[in-house]
């Protein structure tokens, strides 16, 4: 919508509007066939008025629904268009596709059993309903270009319909569905449907910014404003765009961020509206500043308002034509066939500017050929709009997909030059088409679909040739088009998935066509051969790295297709033929430029021809994609008995067979002399080309191809030649002959010499034992699957997505794993939070090869090791013999014969001579076990051969000759070169293999000899271990008694050192050990009758910075933990409050929500302060040298005083200081125990806070502190009686001491620190050592970490102290003796003001008196309110001109009426504010308490002016008082267990204690009957309860109109519920839409808060917010609020976890979901189902709870480099 600015006039001319005026004239117009020139003359009105003004969208979507689309609905239906559209679809026959077009994000299903390709998927309400749900499927996220293809039967082997659209099976497809719309309804549609897409198709076009089409000129003089438009490209980033408008346009970062977010969604933003001049001026700042640097301007035009009106309706317009045609599918196929039909072409000519030679057949041609031209909204509507048309309806798409394809060239030559994403081209839609294999078939019939695309791609490749016609890639270009034009070659792909399965298929234009293509993919194939050719450095190193990536990029992508032509090409055998040759011919120009000279080579005596080509220093390429097409379509010709030298293969120009097998050799020479060390100057770019080559991804169109063709080469030659081609190539005829083991010539040169014949060996190796490839070897695909994974397991057991990796996939995506793993492998199922793992069956080891081809040099090493310790284990030979391999084809057959000619022999015999010798220069162990394992080959195919009948083959009569192969093993028996146990161990193999093939041989054979010869060898094996073991237990033994010699002469010469060790065990640094014998009696923590505390003696601690080890004690050198401070909202029931006015808010009462609070965590490890702040400062120091812009990539910020534990690393922000036990501290002969009753302590305690508030004389001048005057003691008693003020006054008896003081200087700087860290952080404001809200905060925080730990205790379900672990136990013990001992190093009077200040909550005032800020009895968290009076009640009348020793908590009898208080006003919240459940009720005999309680119930609730609807009974109210305040009892024991150390009793301990109520209530000094509380009480108290209830503020907080009122027993909080199926979240999420989109645009990166369950648009500049100074995303804001700044989020599309901390600080974790083989799936790689596993859930739950985040994500910034470039705080 075009935005007017402030100022100028608008379109204020007012017309009058008649609908039956207008309908009328368009009839008129109609039957003229004028309708366009009629609509435009009322669109030149109206739309201005609609579209012009700066209307809100809802009003401007009103005027145009009534001025614009409500007449054209009307005129086209001739009446009510509800009722005429009912009618229609009346006679509509149901579709049987369902259709639904997919929304970004949305979840799609794909049945990998039954689908025809990855492409075809169901919506979710289609696959919950259909029997696909049973099967093996793929769940994933749609990127939003497609649509559910239930009900296509061309998409699905079987059962293609859900039960949603199964009725719709049977159609009449011969009634078009055209005839069943009425006569005139459907003229009039189709003169309304040519002129409203005519008028869309201009605007949209239209390239005048300043004038209209003709005919659309406004009638009045319209405004002169004019609208700075910029557009949207891929090029420039957010962040050059938004610095840029804020410099063009003068406008906010806000701002400038939201125009650039729109341009980025919709394509295009007015960024400024004025006159024109203001327009030019901003468009030229936007050219200038983003040209810089050579690169492409933004897009920007200065267009008029009027233009802008008419495209924005233009733009509607094409919507509402998508919903009109979905009304009726007889609409539906009148709008395409009238867009698909040529209009005349003058009319084109004239709308186009353009002569007749260019027109466009049609408008759905143009309007295909304008796709570039248009910005990316425009193109999403028209692409959607072609969807819901041409796509939905089965005769149209055959329609559009030809002009599709008429077009192709075109459209693709456009789409290089675009800079829009694929997604947003018109070419997306080729996947509706060419996926569906009948129309993919008639497209190459008819339109020679595959010579289009393929010549389309050629013609992109002509700019990349160098002068030899080869592809080249610049490492320095960085044109995008050609990566965009390798879009092509997916449509390739797309267009071959189905092939031709009955030979009825084929017909002469499909074999001519699909040859049209093969023809195409070898020129392609040409110019790819040899591309990136390399040459040995020799010299020096290579300077510069080559280019490599971009030729293996095409490869991969050319991998699947390449596949698929040659299955088409399997399929008949015309076309076979005629590939093959096509190839070979191919072939034979590639090589007409090389050079083919031969030279003789001689070996053993037998000469042959090789190819000159010194591989060392001549170019090299690793791309030979013709040889391997070859190859591939070389395995098909035995199927229909072919042959190499059939006559119907022959072509003039043709290479023989020693041509063919230049090219892979020369590769894998090449690649041997690399593992040789040959080629190391030629830098990684070689070694990466390697590995690619080697890997998974890409071997099986290049490496197994290349030792494919050695294959059909070997089978082909005579074995002799083949042999001495590839010593000749390998540079090894010099160490084939005897003489080479003479010394002389450099010893570099024979080492590379010895690795490239290892290599060689393995290479034949290789060729002769690598026959599970269907037609090389008699197999089955699933045989080559099962291998694959045989060879994986052997290396080690491993889950289901590495065994996945490890496989080779087909074009559609599969690996055939799941058809077979379980055959050969056991899945041993994952534990709660490992992978389920995969272990090969035993009698499956028989079939591993340590010479595997898939496996690399380290797979190699690992699986030979894994192999023998398992052999190792059980006892059995190290030897790893070759397993049996599969019998060859007929064609291959002849590959067997290289194991006995001649050349083959004499290489046996000369390694065998070389290992027997004393001294060999070209000898290696690895030589002579490549050797044996090539002999175990070849008596493997004598054993076949002899069962056979093969009398050819005759390995064993050659190998038995006099002084021949097998007299040569035989000497090598017991020879002292084989001094390791697998070399021995195979040639006893070797030799048993012997006697066991002479047994098959039909001649006498001497088999008692090699018996014995086997026999023999396994004995001095056995000898040799034995004695070996036997060694190493004499070395073992002496090295002992060494070590046992030294220790005595240690131990003889520091004599008075070990006297003076003690073997005591020290005092355990926790004093929580709760395994010290409890005292017989039922231990109480509280009053005069408190039983004595468990005093262990002096704890010591040891530092870990300097290891010395100290007594902890107040006045000595203090010890600190290190610890973590963060302010949390884990426990809040007011999900979202915040602390808004950080620097008033008081902290004394705190609310009943606890919606923040502050909470410490430790490590547990001990230092010394000043070692400690020696370890900080130097921490400090080291990161202010960093220069900043490093700072943030850390895992802690100095800022914020962050450090990591010197010994842990955990996260750490201040120190805790380390106190005594507490009753440690008091002094000797402490006071008496006094005897006073409650109501007389209460007494006291009223008048003192009576007395203590001063009457306000300003109300507006005057604090709260300055209103609380503590009342000295002396006056409170003179107003009590004389006995009772005696007692009261012995309470209150301090000891008096003038010492300097009871605290080192050092405890006492830690003290301060430690308090004034905790204010700092759980504020989140600046230090203040003077605040009154330190001390404050300190006694807080220790509530609240108790709070934390006990809910955390009671969510899992365990004993109060049986497990609470070590480390949190001492940092509970340490902060709540801080907190204990604070006061002593506060302000004496703040403290006591703090203490009286508290106690107004509870005492009633007089209403003169000012009590600001005292909150209402059911809004105060009572346990904090326990804790802070325990910790300030001792220090309410000390004198403060003394030094008081004895002002700490005691667990006396004034902590005893305390804690009493408390829990009698803890009651009575719990009574007010309890909500009776009637289901809940059940008859159950009452009891005198539970009577009692509801009298006092019933009380209350009257006091408080309350009529309970219904009456609870007694059972149920007792019951719920007993659980509702056990939270807090639980609470005050861990606090009083501290505070006294009176051990806690036994039951405590209990999980399962059934009686935890009664024993709280007896340790904690109160009675099990609540009702005493309230019944056996004075006046006094009994007139507090009163005053409670009666207050106007608690009845104010009772009336239905008041905020929320926290219940109890409070609900422990937990991160919200997920459902078990992970597609159910993805479908909830993906009609999620970004909060700030107008039009409802899709969130890219929805983000689930798992505290809160809020959806939030994360990682996006549409939803940053502005966050205390800075810009933040919508996650890192939503944190601030929810968490305090700590998230947990669960990034739903790419289904991982996101923690966050702060606004720098975050990490990644593997979600909660896990698939059947217990592993996650980040990103949705594999589309797996996942379901929720409760257990990692758990753990995550746990993290959040025990405020485990920060510390998290510190460690996973710290081990993973990956994150700390993440930009945190956009997230």
């Amino acid at each position: 919508m075009a935005q007017l600015p402030k100022g100028h006039p608008s379109y204020s001319v007012v017309h009058e509007f008649c609908q039956s005026d207008v309908l009328e004239h368009w009839k008129l117009c109609c039957d003229r066939g004028e309708l366009l020139d009629g609509l435009k003359r009322h669109f030149r009105v109206w739309v201005p008025l609609v579209f012009g003004n700066s209307h809100d969208s809802a009003k401007e979507e009103h005027l145009a629904e009534k001025y614009l689309f409500r007449p054209m609905t009307e005129f086209m239906c001739g009446g009510n268009p509800e009722e005429v559209f009912s009618q229609l679809k009346n006679v509509d026959t149901p579709s049987q596709i369902c259709g639904h077009v997919f929304k970004p994000g949305e979840p799609t299903y794909s049945c990998r059993d039954c689908a025809n390709d990855p492409t075809c998927v169901f919506c979710i309400d289609c696959f919950q309903n259909s029997s696909h749900k049973q099967h093996r499927y793929r769940m994933n996220t749609s990127g939003g270009n497609g649509y559910c293809d239930c009900g296509d039967t061309e998409a699905w082997k079987v059962e293609p319909f859900c039960s949603l659209h199964s009725s719709s099976m049977e159609q009449n497809d011969q009634v078009n569905p055209v005839d069943l719309l009425p006569v005139d309804l459907a003229n009039r549609a189709s003169a309304l449907f040519l002129a409203s897409l005519q008028y869309a198709i201009d605007l949209l076009m239209w390239k005048q910014c300043v004038q209209l089409p003709g005919g659309l000129d406004p009638e009045e003089t319209v405004p002169d404003i004019h609208h700075c438009m910029l557009f949207n490209d891929e090029v420039h980033s957010y962040d050059q765009v938004i610095t840029t408008l804020q410099r063009a346009v003068d406008c906010s970062q806000r701002e400038a961020i939201d125009y650039a977010t729109i341009v980025d969604r919709e394509g295009r933003s007015i960024v400024k509206s004025g006159t024109e001049q203001e327009c030019e001026k901003a468009k030229e700042i936007i050219e200038r500043n983003t040209s810089r640097h050579n690169s492409k301007p933004l897009k920007v035009l200065v267009m008029h308002n009027v233009v802008v009106a008419h495209q924005s309706f233009a733009l509607k317009l094409i919507q509402w034509l998508q919903n009109i045609i979905s009304k009726s599918d007889g609409l539906r196929r009148l709008f395409c066939l009238l867009s698909m039909n040529a209009p005349p072409k003058k009319d084109l000519c004239d709308a186009m500017e353009i002569d007749d030679v260019d027109a466009p057949a049609s408008l759905m041609e143009r309007v295909l050929l304008a796709d570039t031209q248009l910005w990316k909204v425009v193109r999403v509507k028209i692409h959607q709009l072609l969807m819901a048309g041409a796509l939905m309806d089965q005769e149209c798409k055959k329609l559009f997909a030809g002009m599709f394809t008429k077009c192709y060239e075109q459209l693709m030559k456009e789409f290089c030059l675009d800079d829009h994403d694929h997604d947003v081209s018109v070419m997306s839609l080729s996947v509706q088409m060419f996926t569906v294999p009948s129309l993919a078939r008639w497209l190459i019939t008819e339109y020679n679909l595959l010579h289009v695309i393929l010549q389309s791609f050629l013609t992109a490749c002509k700019q990349k040739k160098d002068k030899d016609g080869r592809l080249c890639f610049d490492r320095n270009d960085r044109s995008p088009s050609f990566k965009r034009a390798s879009y092509m070659l997916y449509d390739i792909k797309y267009a071959l998935l189905a092939r031709p399965v009955d030979p009825e298929d084929w017909s002469d234009a499909l074999r001519t066509n699909f040859l049209n293509g093969v023809v195409s993919l070898l020129e392609l194939l040409r110019v790819m051969q040899g591309m990136d050719g390399v040459t040995r450095q020799t010299g020096q190193h290579l300077e510069f790295e080559p280019e490599w990536e971009g030729a293996f990029n095409l490869q991969l992508k050319l991998e699947d297709t390449l596949v698929l032509f040659t299955r088409w090409c399997s399929m008949d055998k015309v076309v076979l033929i005629e590939a093959y040759k096509e190839t070979l011919e191919a072939l034979y120009h590639s090589y007409e430029t090389s050079k083919k000279e031969k030279g003789k080579c001689e070996v053993a005596g037998h000469t042959t021809k090789s190819m000159k080509y010194d591989v060392s220093n001549q170019p090299i390429s690793i791309h030979l994609p013709l040889t391997r097409f070859l190859a591939a379509l070389h395995l098909h010709l035995e199927k229909f008995d072919l042959t190499f030298h059939s006559p119907e293969l022959m072509t003039k120009k043709r290479l023989d067979p020693v041509d063919l097998l230049e090219p892979p050799l020369r590769a894998q020479v090449m690649i041997a002399q690399t593992q040789a060390g040959m080629w190391r100057r030629n830098g990684f770019a070689l070694l990466n080309q390697i590995f690619f080559y080697h890997n998974v991804r890409c071997r099986g169109e290049m490496y197994d191809r290349d030792i494919l063709m050695l294959q059909i080469v070997a089978s082909l030659l005579n074995p002799n030649d083949f042999i001495v081609h590839l010593l000749n190539k390998f540079n090894l005829l010099h160490w084939a002959k005897p003489e080479y083991d003479i010394p002389g010539g450099q010893e570099d040169s024979v080492r590379q010499t010895v690795m490239l014949a290892e290599e060689f060996l393995n290479l034949l190796i290789i060729l002769l034992e690598e026959r599970y490839i269907p037609g090389v070897g008699s197999v089955t695909q699933q045989d080559v699957i099962k291998r694959e994974i045989v060879h994986q397991l052997c290396i080690m057991p491993m889950a289901h997505s590495e065994l996945a990796k490890g496989l080779p996939v087909d074009p559609n995506s599969e690996t055939g794993m799941e058809d077979v793993v379980n055959e050969v492998a056991e899945f041993k199922k994952p534990s709660s939070t490992g992978k389920g793992k995969y272990d090969l069956k035993p009698e499956y080891y028989k079939m591993y090869c340590p010479y595997f081809y898939h496996y690399t040099k380290a797979e190699q090493s690992k699986s030979e090791e894994a192999q023998r310790k398992r052999k190792k284990q059980a006892g059995e030979s190290q030897a790893l013999p070759p397993p049996v391999p599969p019998p060859l084809t007929s064609q291959f057959a002849a590959i067997v014969n290289i194991l006995h000619c001649d050349v083959m022999f004499h290489i046996f015999k000369m390694v065998l001579t070389r290992t027997a010798a004393q001294r060999s220069r070209s000898w290696s162990e690895a030589q002579f076990e490549r050797i044996l394992y090539i002999i175990g080959i070849a008596l493997h195919e004598q054993k076949r051969a002899f069962k056979e009948g093969n009398t050819s083959y005759d390995f064993l009569t050659k190998a038995m000759k006099e002084d021949g192969l097998l007299s040569k093993l035989q000497c090598l028996v017991g020879n002292q070169n084989l001094n390791q146990d697998p070399s021995r161990d195979l040639l006893a193999w070797s030799l048993k293999q012997f006697a066991e093939v002479c047994t098959l041989k039909s001649e006498p054979v001497c088999l008692e000899t090699l018996h014995s010869l086997a026999s023999c060898t396994d004995q001095k094996t056995e000898t040799e271990r034995k004695r070996k073991a036997e060694m190493a237990a004499k070395r073992r033994a002496r090295v002992m008694a060494q070590i046992s010699k030294m220790q005595r002469n240690f131990i003889a010469e520091n004599s008075e050192l070990f006297d003076q060790t003690s073997t005591e065990l020290k005092t355990v640094t926790s004093d929580m050990d709760l395994g010290v014998m409890v005292p017989p009696t039922f231990p109480v923590a509280l009053g005069p009758h408190r039983s004595q505390a468990n005093v262990t003696g002096p704890i010591q601690a040891t530092c870990i910075l300097c290891q010395e080890e100290q007594e902890i004690s107040c006045s000595g050198k203090a010890m600190v933990l290190a610890a973590f401070v963060q302010r949390s909202t884990v426990l809040s029931q007011s999900r979202g409050k915040m602390l808004d006015k950080k620097d008033d808010y008081d902290p004394l009462f705190v609310p009943v929500d606890l919606f923040t609070g502050t909470h410490v965590s430790s490590c547990g490890h001990v230092m010394h302060h000043d070692c400690w702040q020696r370890y900080f400062d130097n921490v400090m120091n080291k990161e202010r040298r960093r220069p900043l812009r490093f700072r943030q990539s850390f895992s802690y910020d100095i800022d914020k005083m962050e450090y990591l534990c010197p010994l842990c690393e955990g996260l750490s922000n201040t120190v805790i200081p380390i106190v005594p036990s507490l009753p440690s501290l008091y002094p000797a002969g402490n006071k008496k125990e006094v005897d006073l009753r409650f109501d007389d302590w209460l007494d006291g305690i009223e008048k003192t806070v009576q007395n203590s508030i001063k009457e306000a004389q300003d109300k507006e001048s005057e604090d709260d502190f300055s209103l609380f005057q503590p009342c000295p003691i002396s006056t409170i008693t003179r107003m009590m009686a004389e006995s009772v003020a005696k007692n009261f006054q012995l309470l209150w008896e301090y000891v008096y001491d003038d010492a300097s003081g009871h605290f080192s200087e050092g405890m006492r700087e830690m003290l301060k620190k430690f308090a004034r860290d905790v204010y700092a952080f759980g504020l989140s404001v600046e230090p203040d050592d003077e605040s009154p809200r330190v001390s404050i905060l300190a006694w807080s925080t220790c509530a609240f970490t108790i709070q934390s730990v006990e809910q955390n205790l009671r969510g899992e379900g365990k004993s109060l102290f049986g497990s609470i672990p070590t480390r949190q136990a001492d940092l509970i013990g340490s902060l709540v003796r801080f907190a204990a001992v604070c006061s002593q190093v506060m302000n004496p009077d703040m403290v006591k003001q703090n203490c009286v200040r508290l106690l107004s909550a509870l005492i009633p005032c007089d209403s003169e008196k000012v009590n600001k800020g005292s909150p209402c009895l059911l809004d105060l968290d009572m346990f904090h309110f326990l804790t802070i009076v325990t910790m300030t009640l001792p220090s309410l009348y000390v004198d403060q001109q003394h030094c008081i020793v004895n002002t700490l908590p005691t667990g006396d009898l004034n902590n005893q009426h305390a804690m009493q208080l408390v829990v009698t006003a803890h009651i009575v919240q719990i009574l007010l504010t309890f909500a009776w459940d009637t289901e809940e009720s059940m008859d159950v005999e009452s009891d005198s308490e539970g009577e009692a309680l509801l009298k006092i119930y019933l009380q209350l609730q009257k006091t408080a002016g309350l009529t309970p609807e219904k009456v609870p009974s007694p059972y149920q109210l007792l019951q719920y008082v007993r659980s509702a305040v056990m939270p807090f009892l639980r609470c005050a024991a861990i606090l009083y267990f501290h505070i006294t150390g009176v051990s806690p009793p036994d039951e405590l301990h209990d999980h399962f204690c059934t009686k935890e109520y009664e024993v709280l209530c007896r340790y904690l000094s109160l009675p099990v009957n609540m009702s005493e509380l309230f019944e056996s009480v004075g006046d006094i108290t009994t007139a507090l309860i009163k005053s409670w209830c009666s207050s106007k503020s608690l009845r104010d907080r009772l009336s239905a109109n008041s905020e929320k009122i926290v219940r109890y027993p409070i609900v422990k909080n937990d991160l919200v519920p997920l459902p078990v199926d992970y597609s159910e979240l993805i479908n909830k999420v993906s009609t999620f839409t970004c909060p700030k989109s107008k039009d409802s645009d899709d969130s890219r990166a929805p983000t689930m808060c798992l505290v809160c369950g809020q959806m939030l648009c994360s990682q996006s500049y549409c939803c940053q917010k502005d966050l205390e100074g800075s810009s933040v995303g919508a996650a890192t804001e939503h944190a601030y609020f929810c968490g305090a700044g700590t998230g947990v989020f669960l990034r739903v599309r790419d289904c991982q976890i996101l923690l966050l901390a702060g606004k720098t600080k975050g990490c990644f974790l593997a979600p909660p979901y896990l698939d059947n083989y217990g592993e996650t799936d980040q990103g949705l790689r594999r589309g797996n189902p996942l379901h929720l596993c409760e257990e990692r859930y758990s753990h995550l739950k746990k993290l959040w709870f025990t405020h485990a985040i920060p510390e998290t994500i510190a460690h996973n910034l710290e081990f993973n480099s990956s994150f700390t470039t993440i930009e945190w705080q956009n997230l």
